[in-house]
This record gives C-alpha cells, sequence and structure tokens, in this order.
C-alpha cells in the first residue's frame, strides 16, 4: 500500500490563505452589520411603544365572589 512522503505532499499556497483571511473577513463584516441594524430595529420597536400598551387596553380591576355554600 502506498503511502505519502511528507516532501511529496502539495502545500496550500498562499493565494489559498488570503482568499480564507478575505473570506472571514467579510463574514465578520456582514455579521457585524446584520446585528447593528437587528439592534437598530429592535431599539425603534421597543421605543415606539409603551409598557402599559403591551397587555392591551387597561380595564378597571373586578371583584369574583364565589356563591354562597348551600349546606
Amino acid at each position: 500500500m502506498p503511502t505519502i512522503k511528507s516532501t511529496s505532499a502539495a502545500t496550500i499556497s498562499t493565494r489559498v490563505w488570503r482568499d480564507l483571511a478575505q473570506l472571514a473577513v467579510e463574514a465578520l463584516a456582514i455579521g457585524v452589520v446584520f446585528s447593528v441594524l437587528l439592534a437598530l430595529a429592535v431599539l425603534v420597536v421597543a421605543r415606539g411603544t409603551h409598557g402599559d400598551e403591551f397587555a392591551g387596553p387597561q380595564s378597571a380591576p373586578t371583584e369574583i365572589h364565589a356563591p354562597p355554600s348551600m349546606g
């Protein structure tokens, strides 16, 4: 069974490493931009509403009593 010698193995060229580094930087930049846009969208939505409007219109509290027992 033939084996690969370390001297005959192909090395990865610097162009490949450069492309991989560029891809990583682009992915990081896209992630940062998307995160900032998402944070701004959440901020706009959160500032556009008041805390008491979340559950709908407020009504006066009602008292609930149990009926008298028949015993």
